[in-house]
């Protein structure tokens, strides 16, 4: 087989998961009508002991077409169910689990039945399934052990007070160490009590038996590739040296080295550049306080639905900004972000094996490895899945909140985007959420995370502000020339704007969400900008409303400019987060409220509303 043939193949294989995606999000369609397709949705609800209406009909759909879990949780809270509430979200689990296995084994199979890959990559097929089962088995015992014991009893210790906590794992030296023995920014460790007190382990030493099977599936992994060839893209060696990696930092006892182990994994798995990425434990949102990072393990292959135009405005304006500081005073910072825009590899794929903790959440996009050491020698990859993203957003149900919190003209105009032309959708995913990623790549040294960390550990509670302005601000800068460019796009500012706004007000509901309270916090911040700038504004019936025009759009422009200039200056200078979160937020006992009175009455109102009605459909259809 050639290169071109394979690549070719790659374009039936993505047909082949969307088919079966498609197939997944059609359950949506029984959710309040009568069809032999209900017995997934009902059998998933006596599989987790829940009585059967259309609400939850709506979370058996939501937590097995979008792995959402917030719908049952949200049902849960406020049901009779709270005694058995964790048992009940780690049945979904295993439902969803099995459920996803079956529908992956018929790609598999076909894939196999139509040789649509060279033996090589059928191997990766089968292998990236097989360990996956093991890692399906270790979520949940990690999820339980570190987020539901360990985390809710630091809280209860401590009052639910994170400054308190932090210093405490402090003092007490529990996080994980880098390089030269500081704190590190993430842990590849778990807290166990031992003798009445806190002992840190590695995960071989807390979960033996979960790691032991990963390791022997692995193994195996490892010996198949050996026999055979990659032809196409040569890079056996590559795979083989990762795979063996992440056994290597699995087995690692020592909580010393696993900082070193992790790195390296993502050193060697920077090399593999084909359009087929085995994914490893990237990310860490899960856990609130150590960071510890939460298994994950997925294949990602390339699917290229349309053209990236970022980089280069990226690169435009990241000089342009920095005419109007004074490079000399922060040159490493210059030169660290400057490297990492024009070597990171962006990769618009389709997740078409996924497992474990990815079995809760959505896809959208992801910029890594997180560790900037790492980055600082091999840069970093960009992922991105707009298909799979405005797929599942066109399926959604439409929600009862939605058209409870907006006024019917923004809600309207967002929903032309998603269903009217999937250029615009396209285009502005391109520059807001591919641009999200790339702005997290900007105004940093090798250190920076740390010593932004240093005091209250909550640097993510503004990075990710930082990387959806940078979006904004970037498309800002080169409006003229992208909108040149793209004539088909009609009204891009309007539209990006839009979508912008309805993203920030649903980011609202994860207000008690810890694992995600970043997303959270951002959004805090961006509604005190959207006020300011008054191209937002609440009418009489308690909805968002947009005021469009250009006098309030050349001043929307002129204060994230602002704003987003004020959040370099911390960058460069290393200061801690909180000194920029404490401008727009207060802390309330154990999250985040809007330091203005306006804004926190709304958000206080929309929580409440959200809590009530967020499983409810809207029955419009349109």
């Amino acid at each position: 087989m050639e290169q071109i043939e394979l690549e070719n193949n790659l374009k039936e294989i993505i047909e082949l998961y969307k088919n079966l995606q498609l197939g997944i999000n059609d359950l949506v369609n029984w959710i309040n009508k009568e069809w032999k397709h209900r017995i997934i949705l009902d059998e998933f609800l006596d599989f987790i002991w829940l009585e059967k209406n259309e609400e939850t009909r709506y979370i058996a759909y939501s937590r097995i077409a979008n792995l959402k879990e917030e719908p049952l949780i949200l049902y849960i809270d406020k049901s009779s169910f709270i005694e058995n509430k964790i048992e009940k979200i780690d049945l979904s689990y295993k439902y969803v689990c099995d459920f996803h296995s079956e529908i992956q084994a018929v790609l598999i199979s076909v894939i196999i039945s139509k040789k649509l890959l060279t033996p090589f990559y059928i191997e990766i097929f089968k292998w990236v399934a097989n360990v996956w089962l093991a890692f399906n088995w270790l979520f949940l015992p990690w999820r339980n052990h570190i987020i539901n014991w360990i985390n809710k009893d630091l809280e209860n210790k401590f009052e639910n007070d994170t400054d308190k906590i932090i210093q405490f794992l402090s003092e007490n030296n529990l996080f994980d160490l880098s390089y030269d023995w500081e704190e590190w920014d993430r842990s590849y460790s778990a807290l166990v009590m031992e003798n009445g007190e806190y002992v840190s382990k590695s995960y071989v030493d807390i979960f033996p038996n979960e790691i032991k099977i990963i390791v022997e599936e692995l193994d195996i992994f490892i010996n198949n590739l050996s026999n055979l060839e990659d032809e196409i893209y040569n890079a056996k060696e590559n795979y083989i040296n990762y795979l063996t990696n992440i056994k290597y930092a699995l087995l690692e006892k020592d909580t010393s080295k696993l900082v070193e182990k992790w790195s390296k994994v993502d050193e060697v798995w920077m090399d593999i550049k084909t359009p087929f990425q085995i994914c490893h434990p990237l990310e860490f949102y899960e856990d609130k306080y150590r960071k510890a990072v939460a298994p994950e393990w997925d294949l990602r292959i390339q699917n290229t639905v349309f053209k990236s135009d970022i980089k280069k405005n990226i690169l435009n304006m990241y000089e342009a900004f920095y005419d109007e500081i004074w490079i000399d005073d922060f040159y490493s910072s210059y030169n660290f972000s400057l490297n990492s825009i024009k070597r990171v590899q962006l990769y618009l794929s389709s997740p078409v094996l996924y497992y474990s903790s990815e079995m809760t959440w959505l896809f959208s996009a992801q910029v890594v490895p997180n560790d900037e050491l790492v980055t600082k020698m091999y840069w970093k990859k960009i992922f991105a899945f707009p298909e799979i993203v405005l797929q599942n957003k066109q399926k959604a149900p439409f929600m009862k909140i939605d058209s409870v919190i907006f006024d019917s003209k923004l809600l309207k105009d967002y929903r032309k985007i998603l269903f009217w032309n999937n250029d615009t959708f396209y285009k502005i995913y391109d520059i807001l959420t591919i641009g999200h990623e790339y702005g997290h790549t900007l105004w940093l040294d090798f250190d920076t995370e740390i010593l932004m960390n240093k005091k209250t550990w909550i640097f993510k509670n503004i990075e990710e502000f930082k990387a959806t302005a940078w979006g904004l601000v970037m498309y800002f800068f080169n409006e003229e020339l992208i909108n040149e460019t793209n004539p088909s796009t009609e009204k891009l500012s309007y539209n990006i704007i839009i979508d912008h706004i309805y993203r920030c007000i649903n980011l609202l509901k994860y207000r008690e969400t810890n694992e995600i309270e970043p997303y959270y916090c951002e959004s805090l911040i961006h509604l005190d900008i959207l006020f300011e700038s008054w191209i937002i504004s609440i009418n009489t019936d308690n909805q968002i409303t947009i005021n469009y025009n250009d006098k309030n759009y050349k001043k929307l422009q002129k204060v994230y400019t602002n704003h987003y200039t004020k959040i370099i200056n911390i960058y460069l200078k290393k200061i801690d987060a909180w000194v920029f979160l404490s401008d727009y937020t207060i802390k309330n006992n154990w999250h985040y409220l809007p330091k203005n009175l306006e804004i926190r009455e709304f958000v206080e109102y929309y929580y409440n509303l959200y809590k009530k009605i967020w499983n409810n459909l809207d029955n419009i259809s349109s």
